[in-house]
């Protein structure tokens, strides 16, 4: 007899991941994934077939639904990728392909507003009804709750805390605008705030990123520990924002960078 699970899978800018779940968030199976398709339709591909490969390893369990968390916009009900702007990704049915592809129902929402929901049900808001979940990789989005409900606003994409301006007339960004936190905060802008403060474009013989930037401030590097409190001025500036706009009572902050949070 096997036992029933979700078919999870989390969309990143630089990877996925496919997984076995419980729904009380007990993961059962997983394997990590870097992205290295150049479309969209192409990482749907991929994406299909590791799903499949993980459930034939993992017989064991039937998936009775799917989960996909995606970066950028989505449309939950109709289960749709609608775009995210560093990447170029746009206009995927990503919940009726899997749909078709698995024979299961599938859904599809942002991957803040997902985390947002995750910190609700196991995470430190368990008894928080007001929060703000802020998420800082190669892109910066977020999620909010507000009254026990994450809100997504008019057309469904609120929560977007990457695209606040934080520098006026400041960098162009991929969505059209200028000086938007992703720009300076996510993974790609604190490389190039680090160059731009005199940093190397070359560590160790390989293209500078933000984990060797943060190992770099951990070990004393002037230019580093500069980094890295410009990165807690923006995220700040957007977050003192938010906080003023909607009364949140706790901030969350998620995410590959949030690892070197003591930085900020």
């Amino acid at each position: 007899m096997t036992k029933p699970a979700v078919l999870a899978i989390d969309i990143g800018g630089s990877k996925y991941i496919v997984g076995l779940v419980s729904e009380k968030g007990e993961i059962y199976a997983k394997k990590r994934y870097t992205c290295f398709e150049k479309t969209g339709n192409e990482l749907v591909t991929s994406i299909i077939a590791a799903a499949q490969e993980l459930l034939e390893k993992n017989e064991n369990y039937t998936p009775k639904v799917i989960g996909v968390t995606i970066p950028g916009l989505a449309d939950p009900k109709r289960g749709y990728w609608i775009e995210a702007s560093f990447s170029g990704i746009r206009d995927i049915p990503l919940g009726s392909i899997l749909s078709r592809q698995f024979g299961i129902p599938a859904y599809a929402d942002n991957d803040g507003q997902a985390c947002a929901l995750a910190e609700r049900l196991f995470g430190v808001c368990q008894n928080v009804s007001d929060f703000l979940y802020l998420t800082v990789s190669n892109g910066v989005g977020g999620g909010i709750f507000l009254k026990d409900r994450i809100y997504y606003g008019a057309t469904g994409c609120a929560g977007e805390m990457g695209h606040v301006t934080v520098v006026e007339h400041g960098r162009r960004c991929k969505c059209g605008k200028r000086g938007c936190l992703e720009m300076y905060a996510a993974g790609g802008g604190i490389v190039k705030n680090y160059i731009e403060l005199g940093g190397n474009r070359l560590i160790h013989g390989k293209i500078t990123d933000a984990r060797t930037i943060a190992a770099l401030a951990e070990e004393g590097d002037l230019i580093a520990l500069e980094t890295f409190r410009l990165e807690g001025y923006y995220l700040g500036k957007a977050i003192a924002g938010a906080c003023n706009l909607l009364n949140p009572a706790m901030i969350v902050i998620g995410g590959g960078v949030s690892l070197s949070f003591p930085l900020f």
